[in-house]
């Protein structure tokens, strides 16, 4: 069974309980005090009202409802009503000033009425065993009272440094997963743009051998159609693969990922077109994380696909190797490095972007015959 926590409780309900509470504590003290003089004052009783009414505002007027009850205790023994405690009428208001965090006020306050009690009761010759046993009990209930209110503000201020960490900390994981989500549309952006690209590249390159072959060379027009429907069918599936990791891990883990061996594939889709391309393969592919390998695949996809697209080559060396923790790719052509420049900017900067996924870098730049596209990739955890 849960309790009720006062924060669960309306402050306005609280105010008044507290109120009503202190009006009623301090109209039984009057009335026990009474029976020694066999006499009702309905003043004292109006005393012990005030005292609990001017609690209402403790929360909006802290200070000022601690000096009201303060100055009421003083004239309430001016009045000589029955004794009622110098603390009693006033330990609410000491509580609600710390409470508010007047800590130093209220202190202040606690000890001007100790030592005012003190004052008149030695002067009124009150014996010592009663005045010590007096001055303990008010500095007691004073003490108490602001006591109390630092240990509920520190653990009030507790909860709230907890809930702005839990909030911070909830902010930074919707961060950290917009970022991740940022990441994968970048990374499904460029896996489309190269897969495309490329497919598209050789498709048009081949369309147009078959269609200046039809009627000539017949068998060299099939061989063009023959290259593009395996182009096709090679990039729907790079297509299926890109559309699985977008519908889930649980889609993703059962398609094969992109690796060196594709390489090959796509070097001699790059030779039917009539460009001379040659390879130089030196890993062990099951000794690099996946992450690297399909960033390495579609690095030299890339690459092949300016060169088809821009560079007007004759010949294309493409080299990967690990070495120093590293896995380097190099692609390296004869064509116009100029033109791969200006008109593949934006694969440049794609294959920049992958690599800085890895924690590596890509450096694209006219070579002594042609352009080079250097790339080196952690083999380790990125």
């Amino acid at each position: 069974m849960s309790t009720t926590t006062q924060e669960e409780i309306p402050t306005g309900v609280v105010t008044a309980l507290v109120s009503v509470s202190q009006a009623v504590v301090v109209a039984l003290i009057i009335a026990i005090g009474s029976q020694d003089t066999g006499t009702v004052d309905p003043q004292a009783y109006l005393f012990a009202a005030g005292f609990g009414v001017v609690l209402l505002f403790r929360r909006r007027l802290p200070i000022t409802v601690l000096i009201v009850s303060i100055l009421g205790v003083f004239v309430y023994y001016g009045f000589d009503h029955p004794p009622i405690g110098m603390a009693v009428p006033v330990v609410c208001a000491l509580y609600s000033a710390v409470e508010r965090g007047r800590v130093v006020v209220a202190t202040c306050a606690g000890v001007l009425l100790l030592a005012v009690s003190l004052f008149f009761r030695i002067h009124d010759g009150e014996p010592g065993s009663i005045l010590a046993y007096d001055v303990i009990t008010n500095a007691a209930l004073i003490g108490c009272s602001i006591a109390l209110a630092i240990a509920v503000r520190g653990r009030r201020a507790v909860a709230a440094q907890q809930e702005r960490m839990v909030t911070l900390e909830r902010d930074r994981q919707r961060e950290q997963a917009a970022r991740q989500l940022e990441a994968q549309r970048v990374r499904l952006a460029q896996d489309v743009h190269d897969s495309v690209g490329h497919a598209l590249s050789l498709v048009a390159v081949q369309a147009g051998v078959a269609r200046q072959s039809i009627g000539r060379d017949d068998v060299k027009a099939a061989e063009a159609v023959d290259t593009v429907v395996s182009t096709s069918q090679t990039s729907l599936a790079d297509l299926r693969r890109t559309l699985a990791m977008l519908r889930g891990p649980e889609n993703s883990a059962q398609v094969a990922p992109l690796s060196l061996t594709g390489v090959e594939r796509m070097a001699q889709a790059a030779r039917d077109t009539g460009l001379d391309v040659t390879m130089r393969l030196n890993v062990d592919e099951e000794a690099i994380p996946a992450p690297t390998l399909s960033t390495a695949y579609r690095i030299v996809q890339e690459s092949v696909t300016n060169v088809l697209r821009h560079a007007h080559a004759e010949h294309v060396l493409i080299t990967v190797d690990a070495a120093d923790g590293d896995l380097h790719v190099r692609i390296e052509d004869d064509g116009n490095g100029s033109a791969s420049v200006e008109h593949g900017g934006r694969g440049i900067i794609g294959m920049r972007e992958r690599a800085a996924l890895l924690g590596g870098s890509v450096t694209a730049e006219p070579g002594p015959t042609g352009f080079i596209v250097t790339a080196a990739l952690p083999i380790g955890e990125a």
